[in-house]
């Protein structure tokens, strides 16, 4: 383990990341002096200050009508980008977390991409439920009751193979989805385990075997590196999508760390680290594009975080995040 790459994570210039190796990796108490001053510092962070100037005067990232689209600048992708920065919740925004709610949850309590001023058919979405949920409890909305009726909702909608798919029930899939299930997961792994009730409990259990049953990222009807190569490539931010850090990191934290069928990812994780003790970053789902959004490609991202193949303090932090839970790294903690 090289030391040097966790000072390089407590860089005050980079406060975020310093916040989380500070609580995740040295196991500092949010009571800690360093780290309340540490968290303070976000707000004036470079990234985050860049990411608020594009709201308007009127306090609100456009446009109104909608949080979900243009991706990635509409509100929903910087409130999750914000949220995974561990960025104060101030009144901007709560404003615009309030926002969301009012125009994106429906009446079962799921969160739709379509909004009630938009023309269209809403429906419940896994990804979008999820991923606002983690971010919701991330800006201090856990108690909530809109959060807790949208939690509610993860169980019901189920597959039998123990994932979610966003395209049920509007079409006829019985597959679930690595996307679609990693982020209720994701929303999960930040609910207090001693707020897990027995119906979380099996959710859980069975939205993580879906995931271990894959080996986290392999496929039982063709090979990622053929279909979807990017599923074993680094990225950050994640927003809704998956990848084999992703995965890793929401199991971890979900206890299944000492899990056999995590070892294959693992080592691939073990295998991308640089001899200097980091990580680089492999992709950005805006800047890189995919399978998916093609698009993406050679655009310049709304707010650049790191260069593509550098090493990154994201990627890194993550890694360690991981690596320290399945007891393949192990961090002195008198740094």
């Amino acid at each position: 383990m090289k030391v040097s790459s966790i000072e390089w994570l407590l860089d005050p210039k980079d406060p975020s990341i310093r916040f989380h190796t500070l609580i995740d990796l040295l196991d500092r108490p949010i009571s800690d002096k360093d780290v309340v001053a540490t968290k303070e510092r976000i707000r004036n962070y470079g990234p985050v200050k860049r990411i608020m100037a594009g709201q308007t005067r009127d306090g609100y990232w456009p446009p109104k009508e909608t949080c979900y689209r243009p991706k990635w600048t509409a509100a929903a992708w910087p409130l999750a980008l914000l949220g995974e920065m561990g960025a104060p919740a101030d009144h901007r925004i709560k404003g615009e977390c309030e926002r969301f709610f009012d125009l994106h949850q429906v009446d079962t309590g799921a969160f739709s991409c379509v909004t009630k001023l938009e023309r269209g058919k809403r429906w419940d979405e896994a990804c979008l439920t999820g991923n606002m949920i983690r971010t919701l409890i991330k800006f201090g909305y856990g108690d909530d009751p809109r959060v807790k009726k949208a939690i509610d909702w993860l169980p019901e909608h189920q597959l039998e193979d123990g994932g979610w798919n966003c395209d049920y029930p509007q079409r006829k899939v019985k597959h679930s989805s690595f996307m679609s299930t990693i982020e209720p997961l994701w929303a999960y792994s930040e609910i207090p385990r001693r707020k897990w009730t027995r119906k979380m409990k099996r959710s859980i259990e069975k939205g993580a075997e879906f995931l271990l049953m894959h080996r986290v990222y392999k496929s039982d009807n063709h090979h990622w590196k053929e279909t979807y190569p990017f599923f074993t490539a680094l990225h950050f931010p994640m927003y809704y999508f998956y990848d084999v850090l992703h995965g890793l990191r929401v199991l971890t934290k979900l206890g299944y760390s000492d899990e056999e069928r995590i070892r294959d990812a693992t080592h691939l994780l073990l295998s991308k680290r640089s001899p200097n003790g980091t990580w680089n970053l492999e992709g950005d789902w805006f800047r890189e594009g995919d399978f998916f959004y093609p698009s993406g490609k050679g655009r310049k991202a709304p707010v650049s975080m790191e260069q593509i193949g550098k090493p990154s303090k994201w990627i890194t932090l993550n890694c360690y995040r991981v690596l320290t839970e399945t007891g393949d790294v192990v961090i002195p903690q008198t740094l």
